[in-house]
């Protein structure tokens, strides 16, 4: 209304409509009060010849405070006619300036009378018409002043007519108090004027306020709420009650806090409400229409004892938070606790009862994952992992924390642990469980599971540690040959401490070639005649004498030291086979590492450069695992190998996955039957039938074959009566040192072969589960 006020009459009008509303306000009463005191003077002054006058006097002031009085009734306070204002306004400063006219007459004619005959009352008088003007006049500082003045010009007047001598006294004082009075007057207008003004902003703050509160209402996702003093709702809104899943007059009068959930959450928004301070964002469950729901309040007393605020549905965005919550510690992939959930439950597990209940640590690692995963697609390594995380949480207690690490790398928190054999029996059943086949979108998969335990003695040991233990006992199960699980034992950090040194000299080594070549023969089975020779190289370590391959090379592939290894062993097996009385190939082993190694065919075109020795004489060597990562890539290396004119072989065929798939990709020159197959072939029926059927495929397919590991004669005669065109092995020759190796084969004379290496033993902390094919 303020704003519609201002809009048409301005601000100027609506403070003088403002102003009258005040004055009118007060109009009756002034209007009788002074009715009365005219009335009152003429029966002061009855019986005194001046009466005759009086009566006259005083009807003419009454006849001017009626008409005030009707002009009160006709006023509109809230109108916005302009006319009508200021024609309200004229015609209420004429009846009150002609009123004061009078009045100045009757102070001169008849007070000098009153103030003789009745002292008292003309003090009383004056005081209080003077009280009652300044009061009721207050808002209108221009007829009060008039009537101030005209009672200051009626005193000016009585100090010569009231006394034979001139008062002087009686003019200074009148003039004094007239001239504070108007002074006032002036100041309580300006007031009067400000406190207008402020009510204006008030006013037009709150409209819009209200407006904007209503389109807030209207259109955003929250809603208003307001209790009163009882904490019971009114002036529910219809999206509350829309909101609440219930009719808003049902909501009206109800006690806010009965609308959720009972919880802790339902007692602190009871408890604030009832000390009446603010708050805000307090999370509250709702059952709104048989549906949990999330809204978060916010709320602010008020002056009046009421209290007023904002709700909002939050469902969603808790909705989010949780989901992202759950993802932060959680695998997406098996739903198992991550590894940062998992070292979180660690610690506190170990700083909480460490101390009290013994605790243990299993790694999981899935055996030949990366096999399946490069050769199958990653859709089924990924279905293997999801598979794997069940079988795992299958053979756990409810209690125990099963994590995913990473990749394939799983990991068991057992808890309430009773002793060793119980964390044993939790590590053989999930060996146990790995073995079995899987079968992932229709194939038939076949993994194992290496465990390493890492247990927690009575005294407890810090997360750091455990993890550290379970870690060095899982390698250990994988040095073991896979499939079982190994405990931590003290000797590992032995061993750990040793790989390291082992690593540090065999940075040492390469700078200064310490590295040897010895070759092993590998004959023809129908002539009998050597027709190549495959690489092998040894370290000649300056301490420790002669190192084997097996102690050094899985820590050169590790730390990537097998590149400048790998590519000195090429140039130097290519210049020493150059060198031979005898053209033999000269067969190198690639591992995985190499394969990925930018440089490898410029170190070998540069090889057979500068030994000027036919590439076909060259061999390379590969494994299927050095083919399964970035199969494609390796696939279109070996086609530059073979554009080189160098001869390829597939070393260790059958013990990968999709050997077939490779033969296909790439036609290699000749397949290596593993030693697993040739050394048992003579006693188990299924590695015979295997060897027969890899002979059998590479004479379809047009390569040749080698079997490696041939030790006894018997072997020998069945290799080369089932159609086997090469071998070696210990029963044909032992590895040859450089020098003899270059010998023709008439003067090569008996030299005494290298010794066979003792079968190594299993540790004590290993514990075999089954016997592997391999």
């Amino acid at each position: 209304m303020i704003d519609k006020q201002m809009a048409i009459l301005g601000e100027r009008n609506l403070l003088l409509a403002w102003r009258l509303r005040e004055l009118t306000s007060h109009l009756p009463s002034l209007c009788a009060l002074h009715s009365f005191a005219a009335l009152a003077c003429v029966v002061a002054l009855w019986g005194h010849p001046a009466a005759t006058y009086g009566l006259p006097w005083a009807a003419m002031i009454a006849l001017c405070n009626f008409r005030q009085w009707r002009l009160s009734l006709d006023f509109y306070p809230d109108t916005i006619d302009v006319t009508h204002l200021h024609k309200f306004h004229r015609e209420l400063q004429i009846a009150a300036n002609t009123e004061t006219a009078f009045w100045v007459l009757g102070a001169v004619v008849f007070f000098p009378t009153l103030f003789h005959a009745h002292p008292v009352f003309f003090a009383v008088l004056t005081a209080g018409l003077l009280a009652s003007s300044v009061i009721a006049y207050r808002s209108m500082p221009a007829p009060l002043t008039s009537y101030l003045g005209g009672a200051m010009l009626a005193a000016a007047v009585l100090s010569f007519t009231m006394r034979d001598e001139f008062s002087w006294p009686s003019l200074v004082l009148a003039l004094a108090f007239g001239y504070a009075l108007i002074r006032s007057t002036r100041r309580q207008g300006r007031q009067f004027e400000e406190s207008c003004r402020e009510q204006f902003d008030q006013q037009r703050t709150a409209e819009t306020v209200k407006l904007l509160l209503h389109e807030y209402e209207a259109s955003s996702s929250d809603w208003l709420w307001e209790v009163d003093e009882g904490n019971c709702l009114m002036n529910v809104c219809e999206r509350f009650g829309h909101a609440a899943g219930v009719d808003r007059d049902f909501l009206e009068g109800r006690e806010l806090v009965g609308l959720f959930d009972a919880g802790p959450a339902r007692e602190r928004l009871a408890t604030l409400l009832l000390d009446r301070v603010p708050f805000r964002d307090l999370a509250l469950e709702i059952t709104a229409g048989g549906e949990k729901r999330w809204w978060t309040i916010s709320g602010n007393p008020a002056s009046d004892g009421s209290v007023r605020g904002v709700l909002r549905d939050v469902t969603e965005s808790r909705q989010t938070e949780q989901r992202v919550a759950r993802m932060a510690r959680y695998d997406q992939l098996t739903e198992l606790a991550n590894r940062h959930l998992f070292n979180e439950s660690l610690t506190e597990l170990l700083a909480g009862n460490g101390r009290r209940r013994r605790i243990a640590l299993l790694y999981i690692d899935l055996d030949h994952f990366k096999s399946v995963n490069d050769t199958l697609g990653h859709h089924v390594g990924d279905g293997l992992v999801r598979a794997a995380a069940r079988r795992i949480l299958g053979v756990i207690r409810e209690h125990d924390l099963a994590a995913r690490l990473g990749g394939d790398e799983f990991a068991v928190l057992l808890t309430r642990v009773s002793n060793l054999e119980a964390v044993h029996q939790c590590a053989a059943r999930i060996v146990d469980a790995m073995a079995q086949p899987f079968n992932i979108d229709g194939q038939t998969v076949r993994v194992s599971a290496s465990v390493g335990v890492g247990y927690s003695p009575d005294e407890g040991v810090d997360g750091e540690e455990l993890m550290r233990r379970a870690d060095l006992a899982l390698y250990a199960a994988k040095r073991a040959g896979r499939s079982t699980f190994a405990d931590y034992d003290p000797s590992l950090n032995h061993n750990e401490h040793a790989r390291r040194n082992l690593e540090l000299d065999l940075r040492t080594a390469i700078a200064e070639g310490q590295f040897t070549l010895v070759y092993q023969p590998q004959v023809c089975l129908k002539t009998g005649e050597w027709t190549g020779k495959e690489t092998l190289v040894r370290w000649e370590h300056p301490v420790r004498g002669r190192i084997l391959p097996g102690e050094f090379i899985d820590i050169a592939e590790d730390t990537g030291l097998i590149i400048p290894l790998g590519e000195w062993i090429i140039r130097q097996a290519i210049e020493e086979a150059a060198s031979w009385d005898e053209p033999h190939r000269i067969a190198i082993n690639l591992s995985p590492v190499q394969m990925c190694n930018p440089n490898l065919v410029t170190v070998l075109t540069n090889a057979i450069a500068e030994a000027q020795i036919d590439p076909q004489r060259v061999e390379i060597e590969i494994t299927e695992s050095a083919l399964m990562h970035d199969s494609e890539t390796n696939v279109e290396l070996l086609h530059r190998l073979r554009d080189l004119g160098v001869r390829i072989a597939l070393d260790d065929f059958g013990t990968g996955y999709s050997s077939l798939n490779y033969l296909r990709a790439f036609p290699f020159d000749k397949i290596k039957i593993d030693r697993c197959f040739v050394s048992e072939m003579l006693e188990r029926a299924d590695c015979q039938a295997i060897v027969r059927n890899v002979i059998m495929l590479a004479r379809a397919l047009g390569m040749e074959t080698t079997a490696e590991g041939v030790e006894t004669k018997e072997q020998y005669d069945w290799l080369k009566r089932h159609g086997c065109l090469e071998a070696q092995g210990y029963y044909i020759s032992r590895p040859l040192e450089g020098e003899m190796a270059a010998r023709p084969a008439a003067s090569r004379e008996e030299s005494g072969p290298e010794q066979l290496l003792a079968p190594e033993q299993v540790a004590s902390n290993v514990h075999p589960i089954r016997c592997q094919l391999a």
